[in-house]
Order: C-alpha cells, then sequence, then structure tokens
C-alpha cells in the first residue's frame, strides 16, 4: 500500500510540473489581439505571434481575412474580386478568395472568410492609414463591405512579421 501511494504521489509531481507550450491569445495595443504560440518551452514570456485580429479582420504575415455573413455548416473555396481603400485614398483592386476558413482553406466550418495577399505596398498603406474600407465579392453576389480602424496596426504587426 505504501508503494503504491508513493507511485501515485511521484505521478502527480510529475504531471504537475510538465509544461505544455501551446497557443494562447494575448492583447495588445489599440484593441489588437494576438494569437501566439510559445517559442520556448521552458519561458512562457518568449511567443511568436502567429496572426493578428481586430474586429473582423484577421492579419497574417502577407495575408489579409475578412470575416463575412456565414449561410451553414460545409466546405467551401471561390476565386473572388476584393478591393479596398485607406483613409479615402484610391482603391486598390485585389484578387483573392472567399472559403469556410483563413486563408483560402476549404476546411469544413460554418464560417466565411474573404481573402488576399498583401504586397508590400498593401502593408506600407496600412501602415500608414488610420482607417480602411475592404469589399469582396465573388460569383453574382453583391459587394460585401467592412470598415476596420488602423491605430495600432504598424506596432501589432510589426510584432508578428518580424
Amino acid at each position: 500500500m505504501k508503494r503504491l501511494k508513493i507511485g501515485v504521489a511521484s505521478l502527480l509531481l510529475l504531471s504537475c510540473g510538465s509544461v505544455n507550450a501551446e497557443m494562447k491569445s494575448k492583447n495588445l495595443e489599440q484593441g489588437w489581439r494576438a494569437l501566439v504560440n510559445q517559442s520556448d518551452p521552458f519561458d512562457t514570456s518568449k511567443v511568436e505571434i502567429v496572426q493578428i485580429t481586430k474586429g473582423a479582420f484577421t492579419f497574417r504575415c502577407r495575408e489579409l481575412n475578412m470575416e463575412a455573413p456565414s449561410y451553414g455548416y460545409e466546405s467551401l473555396s471561390f476565386r473572388a474580386n476584393l478591393k479596398y481603400i485607406v483613409d479615402g485614398n484610391n482603391p486598390v483592386d485585389k484578387s483573392g478568395g472567399y472559403s469556410t476558413y483563413l486563408g483560402g482553406s476549404d476546411l469544413v466550418t460554418d464560417s466565411r472568410y474573404y481573402h488576399f495577399s498583401l504586397t508590400s505596398a498593401d502593408i506600407a498603406a496600412f501602415k500608414k492609414g488610420n482607417s480602411a474600407k475592404v469589399a469582396g465579392k465573388y460569383s453574382k453576389t453583391g459587394w460585401f463591405t467592412k470598415s476596420l480602424n488602423l491605430v495600432g496596426f504598424t506596432k501589432a504587426y510589426s510584432q508578428m512579421c518580424k
């Protein structure tokens, strides 16, 4: 019986001492949130930012995703036309997609996203701007438009894409 108690106590101590390096959410400044991955298994303060979000927008390095209305639980991925305007400047046409997951994946979900790849010029425009409007359209559907306050974008994006 004593051996059993010692064995159980040892297992409990070992399991309590383990470190689980996992994805977590982290608040950034100006309403931005980050999905972070612990980069050092022994130091929880060392993290890498995987993506940043604000409102309906999710940015990854060189990728913008805009959440759209959902109509069911399925898998889909279509080509889409997108446009954005930063601070009322001229619209920029982009070719991208409309999908059930970030970045164009056709993973089965009940979410929908418009997405496009970001060029250096796009990133510079977002970093200089105060607000943006992004519009997406696929098939014969109408344009779907959302607005984004860009305050804090430069710092959040720079932390993610070093």
